[in-house]
């Protein structure tokens, strides 16, 4: 299983936090991985600064974000050759090979990079090897997702631009995830390298702006990306409650749209609230058992859950 978003170090972050990756109270860990045949967990490097206005925004989240990879790489200590911290293809075959659970480091939200290049490297050299680029505000990158039409259409920043060449230059993956349309048409425009929604669902079925239009799976798909299906309740219905039904209804109509190699994981545990049928990494065999109950060839499944996100991380990383 690849699971391409999950807001765990987050948890682990907190000063009353008394667990580890190794093992905790919240929704991901090693020990669930292994049992549940994890392959590669994305980790995000989460940090809330949407009360901080402009430039501090971007001042305050820098040391944060560095903070929360010290948080990994501690917990990579912990786990004793338990988790490795994927930075390359080739740390994936060595998971593959030794059977042994990665651990792939993002930034989610670009603000802590602001508009320095030299900080897009610094956080490469951290390890950092997927950027989601906007979170739900502004930033020197681009704009976000967003309720207002005229705010929805507003793309890439010039730095943007420069930085999603980069990206695609060094092998950081780029993710759409929270990003405005006119963002998202923009990276489809000039990336350059397939990129990915990390953690999206299906705007026809749900509509949320932080969902994808048909237009947009069609695109991702014929860019060779992929989709992490999000498991938070108000990007898959209407009330509280994150429910295998729904996750079915997403999944059936972006494999109608896009087709079966566009589908993925982004479960969004421990980011997410509400009441969840699947609570954690371990009970993911309830959604592919569901899957293959409604008639969803075992291939389909399989792609889904690794072979999709291997591709891309071939791809780009």
């Amino acid at each position: 299983m690849i699971d391409l978003h999950c807001d765990t170090i987050s948890k682990l972050s907190k000063p009353w936090n008394k667990g580890s990756l190794l093992k905790n109270k919240y929704s991901v860990d090693v020990e669930r991985l292994e049992k549940s045949g994890g392959l590669i967990q994305c980790f995000s490097t989460f940090f809330f600064s949407g009360m901080i206005p402009g430039r501090l925004r971007e001042q305050c989240s820098y040391p944060i974000a560095n903070r929360r990879i010290d948080v990994f790489e501690e917990n990579i200590s912990l786990c004793k050759g338990r988790l490795i911290h994927v930075k390359d293809f080739s740390d994936i075959e060595q998971c593959l090979k030794n059977k042994k659970v990665g651990g792939l480091l993002t930034l989610e939200d670009g603000v802590p990079v602001g508009d320095s290049m030299d900080k897009l490297h610094h956080f490469y050299q951290r390890g950092i090897r997927l950027i989601t680029l906007t979170w739900n505000y502004e930033n020197a990158i681009g704009h976000p997702n967003s309720a207002n039409p005229q705010k929805m259409e507003e793309g890439l920043k010039p730095f943007g631009l420069d930085m999603l060449e980069e990206m695609n230059r060094l092998g950081i993956v780029v993710d759409v995830s929270h990003l405005s349309d006119g963002g998202f048409w923009d990276v489809a425009k000039y990336s350059r390298k397939p990129f990915i929604a990390s953690h999206s669902n299906a705007r026809s079925v749900t509509a949320h702006p932080r969902n994808l239009t048909d237009e947009m799976i069609r695109t991702i798909a014929d860019k060779g990306g992929v989709i992490g299906l999000n498991f938070c309740p108000r990007f898959l219905g209407e009330d509280k409650i994150s429910r295998i039904s729904h996750m079915l209804r997403h999944v059936k109509h972006i494999y109608d749209v896009g087709g079966e190699d566009v589908l993925a994981l982004g479960t969004d545990f421990d980011g997410i609230v509400g009441t969840l049928q699947i609570k954690s990494c371990d009970q993911l065999n309830l959604l592919s058992d569901a899957l293959k109950k409604h008639k969803m060839p075992a291939r389909v499944v399989d792609k889904m859950w690794q072979e999709n996100a291997l591709r891309v991380f071939k791809e780009t990383l």
